[in-house]
């Protein structure tokens, strides 16, 4: 299915479900378009003119969560001012991380770029790993200072360096504080992929969605996230039946060429105050770390978009 053809199915059925829940009075917002979407992040309006871009004018756009690059499925609309911000600010030191990460390991048939200390100098040097613990190093001259390229050959040859060789590090420009903020916007947007506008208009979202715009600020201190608990057979979403950490668990992975990573996030429902809910949720922490879940997993075949009665559902359970 081609961009706009997707565009065009999320914009009907986000729209869709805007426009029931204004008419069974579960949300009270006047919309300036007879066919409307709030783009979930910044919740300004848009119309289906909207999917078509037009030059100087912000427009929808698909939202992969996670990001693409990290195996994310195009679930959502996001406005491009949102989705090319958030990209920049946040994603990029998601997969940033996880590129430290993977090439720490040094996974076999991967190639990795480093310098070694020799005699007062850096010699170039780009290693491939064998996968055993073995790695062979390339030195190309255009890399690096001949005269030092040859020192360290020669010494190499006359194995004079020594049983050891410092092997500095690359430098990966990522934030941690951003790395956070990504996973929370994955979080978010799987979480509206699933619920639509049902509850995440409430208020109490907006200091999620105002730190995915501002992550310069720190507006949203709680890191929902739940490490080592849960494996690729949870991927999926739940309700939290606890009632002090009532919420919605979303498990999902983050793919690169040579690694997964499960991620469990924990997101409240509406009226549970940010800072209590946080303190909840450590107080049903065990010695492993692990937090004491009772949970439901959301159901695969509910209608959230135009089943009045599967919406009735999920508002009862929140209130």
């Amino acid at each position: 299915m081609k961009g706009l053809e997707i565009r065009q199915r999320l914009f009907v059925k986000f729209s869709h479900q805007l426009l029931l829940l204004k008419e069974n009075e579960i949300i009270d917002i006047e919309f300036t378009n007879e066919r409307p979407y709030l783009c979930p992040i910044c919740l300004r309006e848009f119309a289906d003119i909207d999917l078509t871009q037009r030059p100087k004018n912000n427009f929808l756009t698909l939202e992969d969560a996670p990001p693409y690059a990290l195996g994310g499925k195009k679930v959502a609309l996001t406005c491009k001012e949102c989705n090319s911000g958030c990209g920049t600010t946040i994603d990029f030191h998601l997969k940033e991380i996880l590129r430290a990460i993977d090439d720490s390991y040094f996974y076999k048939g991967t190639k990795h770029f480093r310098t070694i200390d020799h005699e007062g100098g850096k010699v170039s040097v780009e290693l491939t790993s064998e996968g055993d613990g073995t790695l062979r190093a390339y030195h190309r001259k255009s890399k690096n200072n001949p005269t030092l390229l040859d020192k360290f050959k020669f010494a190499l040859s006359n194995k004079t360096l020594g049983p050891l060789l410092n092997l500095n590090p690359p430098k990966y420009n990522y934030e941690s504080k951003r790395v956070n903020y990504a996973l929370l916007k994955a979080a978010y947007i799987l979480m509206f992929a699933k619920f639509g506008y049902i509850f995440l208009l409430d208020k109490s979202y907006d200091a999620i969605r105002q730190q995915l715009l501002e992550p310069k600020k720190e507006i949203f201190p709680y890191t929902p996230f739940i490490k080592d608990q849960f494996s690729k057979e949870h991927l999926g979403m739940y309700y939290v039946l606890n009632p002090t950490i009532k919420s919605i668990l979303t498990v999902f992975n983050l793919k690169t060429e040579y690694s997964e990573t499960v991620i469990a996030s924990l997101i409240p429902v509406p009226g549970l105050p940010m800072g209590m809910f946080a303190h909840n949720v450590n107080e049903l922490r065990n010695a492993s770390g692990h937090v004491d879940i009772h949970n439901s997993q959301y159901d695969p075949d509910a209608d959230l978009f135009n089943d009045l009665n599967e919406i009735q559902k999920i508002l009862k359970w929140i209130g």
